[in-house]
C-alpha cells in the first residue's frame, strides 16, 4: 500500500488527532525538560556550544539588496546566498545552544527576528516572480515558495517547539510574529497555488519535492492550529515523489543530492510515523528499503564517493548520519546501520537543518551505537539509473553509467566512467561547480565541467554529446563486473559505437565502432603526472598511490587546466589534466592498474 493510501486508511478522526497532538507526539521536548536536555552526548553538546560561543563573538551577518541583485546583474548567487545561509546557520546554532543550556535565549530570538524581517526568504536564482516583473526584489505580497523559504520556515517551527516557553518569557509576541510570517510566506502559498514546479504534477520529480514538503509539514504541525488540509497535501506530494523513485533505489541526482532528496523523504515519513503513534506503516512502501542502501553502494572509501551529475566526489562528511541509522533500524538492515555507524564520530551539524539536529540529539540509540567498519559491496548494478559500481581486492574500483542526457542535475556523460585506486578517483568525474546564473539556464552547457568533452568519453567526428533525453545509452549488457553499452544514440550522426568496461585484476575500457570516423578519446585525470610515454601515462593519485594508464594504439597528449572554481578546487586541487588520444582503426582499449612507486 502506498503512502497516500496508508494515510487515508488511518481514518479521518485519528488523522485529526495526530495532527492536533503532533507537538507532543514528535518526541522532541522543549527546553524545560531538563531530564532530556541535560543528558545529551557530551561531545556533541560541546561542539554546538563552542560554535555558538564563537558566533557570539562576531556581529550578525547582513543580507543586502545589492548582493541579491547580483544574480541578475552578473550571475553571482553566492554574494547573497552565503550571508543569508550564515544567518540561518547561526540561528540554528543559537537555538540549539539555548535548548541545551537554557541560556542565551536572546541570541536565538535575535536570529529568529532577523529571519522574520527579511524581505524575502526566496533565493534570487529561484525568484521567477521578480524576474517576470523585471525587478530584482521579492514582493512580500507575492512570496515565492522555494528551498530558502521552506528552510527558513523549518527553523522557525522547530524553534517555536523547543523554545516556546522561553520566548514567551523573554520576548512576548515573537512567536505570534513567527507564525504570521510562516503562514504568509509558506503555508498560504502552498495551500492556494498549485503552480509550484516541485510538486511534480507534470511528472517531473526531483529533490525539491521532499525537501520542501518535509519543511512545510513541520511548519504546519508546529505552528498551525488546524493543519489537516496542509498535511493531506503534503502526503499527496510525498507519495508522488516516492512513486517516481526507481525500484533499484538509485538516485539520478547522485549521492550529494541523496541527502536532500530520498533522505528528506525519509525524515518526513518518520515525522508522520511519530505523530500517528504506529497507526501508519510507511516503511513498508517500496522502494524505501533500496533507497536506504544507496550511500553504501556509492561509497569508494576514505570520504570519496561515486559522483554523477552535480555532486562533489568528496562531499562534506558531516552529514546527518543518524537519519540513515534510524532508517536502517526501521528495515532491520545491518549494512545500512553499519554504514551510518562508520561515521559515528561525526558531530551534529546545525548547518544541515535544525530539525535534523534536534531529532539527532535525542536519538539515544544512535549515540549508543558503536563505530562500525564501512561496508563496501563487491558489486552493484542499478538497472533503472543504469549505473555499475565494482570493486576488487587490489584496491581498484570501476563505476560506469549509461542513462540519458536529461537527468536531474544532468551532465552530458552517457557512457562515462570513474576509475579509483585505494578509494581515490584518478580517472574522474569533475562533479559540481559553484552555482551561478548559468547553472540552470539555457546556457548551462557553456560550463566546461558539464560537457561531455570533460568527461571520460570520446569525441566522434568532432562532436560532443548534446543534452536531451533522446541522447542515451542503448542495448546494455551486464555480466558480473562488466557493462557493455551502445553509444550511437548518445551522439548526433554517430556510427555504431560500443563501449565495454570491466573490472578484473585491472580496469579495462574497450571501444569498438564501424566505418571511417575520427575518434578522439578524452580522459580527465586528477593527481600529479609522473611520466607520459607513447602508450602509457603514469600518475600519482591525490592519495599518493601510483596508477598506470595504458592504451593499445594512438598518440596521447596531456593538457593541464587550472581549476578556478573554489568548490572544484576544494576537491581536486588547483589543476586537473586531460589525456587526449587520437585513435587509429576501429577499436581502442585502455587499462588502469596499480603501478610501482617511483
Amino acid at each position: 500500500m502506498g503512502l497516500k493510501n496508508q494515510w487515508a486508511a488511518v481514518g479521518a478522526e485519528e488523522r485529526q488527532r495526530a495532527v492536533a497532538e503532533a507537538r507532543a507526539r514528535v518526541g522532541v521536548p522543549d527546553l524545560q525538560n531538563r531530564e532530556v536536555w541535560d543528558h545529551r552526548d557530551p561531545a556533541a553538546v560541546a561542539a554546538i556550544l563552542n560554535e555558538a560561543a564563537a558566533d557570539r563573538a562576531k556581529p550578525w551577518p547582513h543580507t543586502l539588496l545589492s548582493e541579491y541583485a547580483r544574480y541578475w546583474r552578473d550571475g553571482v548567487r553566492t554574494a547573497y546566498e552565503d550571508p543569508a545561509g550564515e544567518v540561518r546557520r547561526r540561528t540554528r546554532t543559537a537555538v540549539l545552544a539555548a535548548v541545551l543550556t537554557q541560556e542565551h535565549v536572546d541570541e536565538a530570538a535575535d536570529g529568529l527576528l532577523l529571519l522574520c524581517e527579511q524581505t524575502t526568504w526566496c533565493w534570487a536564482a529561484h525568484e521567477s516572480f521578480a524576474t517576470a516583473r523585471h525587478e530584482v526584489l521579492g514582493d512580500p505580497d507575492e512570496p515565492y515558495l522555494d528551498l530558502g523559504a521552506a528552510e527558513t520556515a523549518e527553523i522557525l517551527a522547530w524553534a517555536d517547539l523547543v523554545l516556546g516557553p522561553a520566548l514567551d518569557e523573554r520576548v512576548p509576541g515573537s512567536r505570534r510574529r513567527m507564525r504570521r510570517e510562516v503562514r504568509q510566506r509558506v503555508i498560504q502559498p502552498f495551500l492556494t497555488d498549485r503552480r509550484w514546479h516541485w510538486l511534480g504534477l507534470d511528472g517531473h520529480l526531483h529533490n525539491w519535492n521532499p525537501w520542501i514538503h518535509g519543511h512545510v509539514l513541520t511548519a504546519a504541525l508546529f505552528l498551525e492550529s488546524d493543519a489537516v488540509e496542509v498535511v493531506d497535501l503534503v502526503v499527496d506530494g510525498l507519495d508522488r515523489y516516492l512513486n517516481a523513485m526507481p525500484a533499484d533505489g538509485g538516485c539520478d541526482e547522485g549521492y550529494a543530492y541523496w541527502w536532500n532528496g530520498p533522505a528528506r523523504l525519509a525524515e518526513a515519513i518518520e515525522l508522520l510515523d511519530r505523530i500517528t503513534d504506529g497507526a501508519l506503516d510507511p516503511w513498508s512502501c517500496p522502494p524505501l528499503d533500496e533507497l536506504a542502501r544507496y550511500p553504501q553502494r556509492m561509497a569508494l572509501g576514505d570520504g570519496w564517493y561515486v559522483n554523477v551529475g552535480d555532486g562533489p566526489a568528496r562531499p562534506d562528511p558531516n552529514q546527518p548520519w543518524h537519519v540513515l541509522h534510524r532508517w536502517g533500524r526501521r528495515h532491520q538492515d545491518s549494512d545500512v546501520m553499519a554504514h551510518a555507524a562508520a561515521h559515528r564520530d561525526q558531530p551534529i551539524a546545525p548547518a544541515s537543518g535544525l530539525g535534523r539536529a534536534l531529532v539527532g540529539l535525542t536519538d539515544d540509540t544512535w549515540w549508543n551505537a558503536a563505530k562500525a567498519e564501512l561496508p563496501l559491496p563487491r558489486s552493484t548494478w542499478l538497472p533503472d539509473v543504469q549505473l555499475l559500481v565494482a570493486r576488487n581486492d587490489s584496491g581498484l574500483t570501476l563505476a560506469i553509467k549509461g542513462g540519458h542526457n536529461d537527468e536531474n542535475h544532468n551532465h552530458n556523460d552517457v557512457g562515462s566512467f570513474i576509475a579509483a585506486l585505494d578509494s581515490t578517483p584518478v580517472l574522474i568525474d569533475l562533479g559540481q561547480p559553484t552555482y551561478t546564473a548559468l547553472s540552470f539556464s539555457d546556457r548551462r552547457y557553456e560550463q566546461w565541467v558539464v560537457r561531455s568533452d570533460w568527461h571520460n568519453l570520446p569525441l566522434i567526428d568532432g562532436h560532443e554529446q548534446p543534452p536531451g533525453s533522446q541522447y542515451r545509452a542503448t542495448d546494455l549488457k551486464v555480466n558480473n563486473n562488466s557493462l557493455s553499452l551502445q553509444l550511437s544514440h548518445a551522439y548526433p550522426h554517430a556510427p555504431d559505437y560500443r563501449r565495454t568496461a570491466a573490472l578484473e585484476d585491472v580496469i579495462t575500457v574497450a571501444d569498438e565502432w564501424t566505418g571511417d570516423h575520427q575518434i578522439e578519446q578524452h580522459f580527465v585525470i586528477a593527481g600529479t603526472p609522473v611520466s607520459l610515454d607513447p602508450h602509457e601515462f603514469v600518475v600519482e593519485t591525490l592519495a599518493g598511490a601510483t596508477a598506470r594508464i595504458s592504451w593499445d594504439a594512438g598518440t596521447g597528449r596531456l593538457e593541464t587546466r587550472g581549476v578556478d572554481d573554489p568548490l572544484l578546487e576544494s576537491v581536486w586541487g588547483p589543476v586537473v589534466h586531460r589525456l587526449i588520444i587520437d585513435t587509429e582503426g576501429n577499436s581502442f582499449r585502455l587499462t588502469v592498474r596499480r603501478g610501482e612507486r617511483p
